[in-house]
């Protein structure tokens, strides 16, 4: 299994940085997958429920390669790690996972999220992402995020397109999530002028350059103002207020660049006005708040850096799959540079070395 050997010997050389080990029964899973497995590294934490990580692992679709690492104690930034997209310290704290991806060791990581720890890495990374807070996958432990507030991580899957996502997810739910809904679906956006994003752009224009371009479009727009959402507090009421008030099935923001014009961690915030000064425009809005409201949330990456679509949906499977399905289709409406293509998506990372 050449691609097995490759692979492994990738994963070797990141040791120590991006890849914490390897896993010790490679060689004998492999001998159980089918033809061609994807590859898939899983976050350094003990709060990946094991039921789920035995689903994957008992699949003949996926090899079980790597632990990817984790940010120190779930910080938001990775000061270990540099980003090597935007040449800036890695987000958190999921950071390993899609810098494996990006190199070429995985096809997917599995990580969680509390606030944004599997959204904002992947999209910084320039990478499709999902959350299954609405599908009621959980971590096993409650804790207080750095600005106070108490919840429950959500498992959370990184990968290169939105068809992986889903096969991966259904493997996990152990459900199909077709579309099923049969009515126009009411989504949600920034109000026009309300939201400037760190690159001067305004959010509502953003998003509406591509939502505009989905074919046989069955969605109603309608505007919301999310003033101060870059606020965790604000996203969360923006997002209450979306589905309780607004009736919406979906919500739809465009976020970032993410941790490029500033660092999105809450810690320096409070070392007065040169910690505030570094956490400014960090392009983190409702990726942040999105798992604190038990939703399912879905990034789309598009061709600017480390920027992309977030999608947010209500709990239950049928909402979930509501979300992947327009992320579907936006995907197929984004022209991602060609080097990218070339380089991350189709290209080999394979030097021929064996390394063992």
């Amino acid at each position: 299994m050449s691609e097995l050997r490759n692979k492994l010997a990738l994963a070797k050389r990141e040791i120590g940085r991006s890849v914490v080990y390897i896993n010790p029964k490679l060689q004998e899973e492999s001998e159980t997958k089918d033809q061609n497995p994807l590859f898939f590294g899983l976050k350094d934490t003990n709060q990946i429920p094991e039921p789920i990580i035995n689903r994957l692992r008992n699949s003949p679709n996926y090899l079980w390669l790597t632990v990817d690492k984790a940010s120190n104690r779930g910080r938001a930034i990775d000061t270990d790690l540099l980003n090597p997209l935007t040449y800036r310290a890695m987000t958190g704290s999921t950071s390993g996972g899609p810098i494996n991806i990006v190199k070429g060791i995985t096809d997917f990581a599995v990580g969680t999220d509390g606030g944004g720890s599997v959204l904002a890495p992947a999209l910084s990374c320039q990478l499709s992402s999902i959350i299954g807070a609405g599908f009621g996958l959980l971590v096993k432990n409650e804790k207080k995020s750095t600005d106070g507030l108490t919840f429950t991580g959500s498992i959370g899957v990184i990968g290169k397109n939105i068809d992986t996502l889903k096969e991966v997810m259904e493997c996990i739910v152990g459900a199909r999530l077709e579309q099923k809904m049969n009515h126009a679906v009411k989504v949600v956006v920034p109000k026009k002028g309300t939201i400037i994003c760190p690159d001067g752009q305004d959010m509502y224009e953003k998003v509406m350059r591509y939502l505009s371009k989905v074919q046989h479009n069955p969605y109603i727009v309608e505007e919301l103002a999310m003033d101060a959402i870059d606020n965790r507090e604000q996203g969360i009421k923006a997002i209450r207020e979306a589905f309780e008030q607004k009736g919406a099935d979906l919500i739809v923001t465009c976020e970032g660049p993410v941790d490029l014009y500033g660092y999105g961690e809450t810690i320096p915030h409070f070392f007065a006005e040169p910690g505030q000064g570094l956490t400014r425009g960090h392009g983190k809005y409702l990726l942040r708040a999105a798992n604190m409201c038990e939703a399912t949330a879905v990034t789309v990456p598009i061709e600017t850096l480390a920027t992309g679509l977030v999608i947010i949906a209500k709990k239950g499977l049928d909402a979930g799959a509501e979300a992947l399905e327009l992320a579907a289709k936006l995907e197929k409406v984004i022209a991602m540079p060609e080097i990218w293509k070339r380089y991350i998506i189709e290209g080999t990372q394979f030097t021929g070395l064996d390394l063992q």
